[in-house]
């Protein structure tokens, strides 16, 4: 099949493309923020050449704020998380939280957020209100799960706060080495710990934890090596 100029130009601004190149740069963005970043850096961490880099992003402004969005839709998540009224419904929503909230503690480091608030304030805003638009879903998700008889009654505030606290402390190596705990096995206790924290006794014995352990096995890779 032949390649025109159209179906090229349509490839530098198809968002899916550009936000699979973008999302390389989550991992080193985390831990050493954007500012030192030259394109040069970019291009590499993208695996492009600077010229076709710049067909994709004409600007390094575009680049962070195609990173902004990636990081609200991807690491944030929606609405649709928190679905309810049925058991099926709030494991569901428990097991997206939890990988949600690791995700949001694991990216949205003070590196990265610290240089929003320096060079980007409006787009940093833009993440605190997905991140509080978010927790808001979460906190009625919970108090619907306690109305209607799956969930301990519990402040639903503090209990998210327990996860972003605990996520903080389980992403940081010199803690895990401090307490003789890896990623993978402290991942898996505070799931066991969370869920039989969260659910009543009857609904907790009938939690379906098929393909868990998968998806902290994909969790943790995504911390450790930046895989989306």
């Amino acid at each position: 099949m032949e390649t025109t100029n159209d179906t090229q130009n349509c490839r530098y601004t198809d968002e899916t493309i550009r936000s699979k190149y973008v999302a390389k740069l989550l991992h080193p963005v985390k831990s050493n923020g954007f500012q030192s970043l030259r394109m040069d850096d970019i291009a590499r961490t993208m695996d492009l050449s600077k010229a076709t880099l710049y067909k994709y992003f004409p600007s390094r402004d575009e680049i962070i704020d195609q990173l902004v969005r990636l990081f609200i839709g991807f690491v944030v998540g929606s609405e649709d998380q928190f679905e309810t009224g049925s058991l099926d419904a709030y494991v569901k929503g428990f097991k997206s939280s939890f990988a949600q909230t690791l995700l949001i503690a694991n990216y949205g480091t003070e590196a990265f957020f610290g240089d929003l608030r320096e060079v980007y304030p409006q787009l940093m805003a833009a993440i605190d209100v997905a991140v509080s638009e978010r927790n808001d879903r979460l906190r009625q998700f919970y108090e619907r799960g306690m109305a209607e008889g799956y969930v301990h009654e519990a402040n639903a505030t503090l209990l998210i706060l327990q996860d972003e606290l605990m996520f903080r402390h389980l992403l940081d190596p010199h803690y895990l080495m401090r307490h003789n705990l890896t990623l993978r096995g402290a991942m898996s206790d505070y799931y066991a710990i969370k869920k039989r924290q969260l659910f009543k006794p009857g609904v907790y014995e009938q939690v379906d934890d098929s393909g868990m352990q998968e998806r902290i096995e994909q969790l943790v890779r995504k911390v450790t090596y930046g895989v989306y």
